[in-house]
């Protein structure tokens, strides 16, 4: 294959960055590039050079350099030493179903996948955010919240991040005790507080630079955010924000002949 071979797929192809963008340069580059992966490119393909790139996307090639170096912490691609950077063959999404009541950790284990959770215990405490309290009676935002916050993470790598905050009960069960695994949901379970009820939301937006710097993900990151209020017979007992990454989890939605209804991560 022909060096000119290489550049015309992208060049035809590519988002050119766009200067208005809040977003920096480099992150719309390795943003595009990550789409075109995705999308088009095969593994093996070898891309364009940087000083190809850099006239492909306007910018310059530090800020090429950037964007692939993200792509390759990431998994995207492989530079190699004289060469060039080529499309890599990346670790398969992580499958994760919802519509299952066995704690995901305890499923991936069962798979051969080491699986685990760690409780960021110095991490800052944060408020509910609106997007939770605005779905709660007002008399149930004025009541007491306690905060833990956990990554989540398969073979090593962060896949997730959540933040609970428990409420009612929960607060004075789990105050004082260690989280059983780094989970809420066990730790609950063994002080006999089960949720009979969780309802979730679900949404699609960019990492924030908090998650994106704890899930090691680019700036430009896509996020699956499933905000959940559980209870116990009406009674309020936790709320939480998951984030999933994109890149590394997708989800399956189906639906059965009675109107049965199962949505999985996978």
């Amino acid at each position: 294959m022909t060096a000119e071979s290489f550049v015309q797929p992208i060049a035809t192809m590519a988002t050119v960055v766009d200067r208005k963008s809040p977003l920096p340069a480099w992150a719309q580059v390795e943003r595009d590039l990550r789409a075109l992966i995705d999308q088009k490119l095969e593994i093996g393909s070898r891309l364009p050079t940087e000083n190809e790139l850099a006239s492909i996307y306007g910018v310059s090639r530090i800020t090429v350099r950037q964007a692939l170096s993200g792509l390759a912490d990431h998994g995207y691609v492989e530079r190699r030493q004289g060469t060039g950077t080529f499309v890599a063959d990346r670790p398969r999404l992580v499958q994760h179903d919802f519509g299952l009541m066995t704690p995901w950790r305890d499923r991936f284990r069962a798979a051969g996948e080491t699986a685990a959770s760690v409780h960021l215990q110095d991490s800052a405490v944060e408020n509910e955010p609106y997007e939770l309290s605005r779905e709660l009676p007002v008399a149930e935002r004025e009541t007491e919240r306690l905060h833990k916050k956990r990554l989540h993470m398969v073979n090593g790598r962060a896949i997730g991040l959540t933040d609970s905050w428990l409420a009612g009960r929960a607060v004075a069960a789990v105050r004082d005790i260690p989280l059983i695994e780094a989970s809420v949901s066990k730790t609950l379970e063994a002080v006999g507080l089960v949720p009979t009820r969780v309802e979730h939301f679900l949404e699609v937006r960019s990492v924030n630079s908090s998650e994106s710097t704890l899930l090691q993900a680019g700036l430009g990151s896509q996020v699956f955010a499933d905000w959940s209020i559980g209870r116990i017979d009406g009674e309020l007992i936790e709320t939480s924000r998951t984030v999933w990454l994109g890149s590394r989890v997708r989800f399956h939605y189906a639906t059965g002949l009675h109107g049965a209804q199962t949505l999985r991560a996978e």
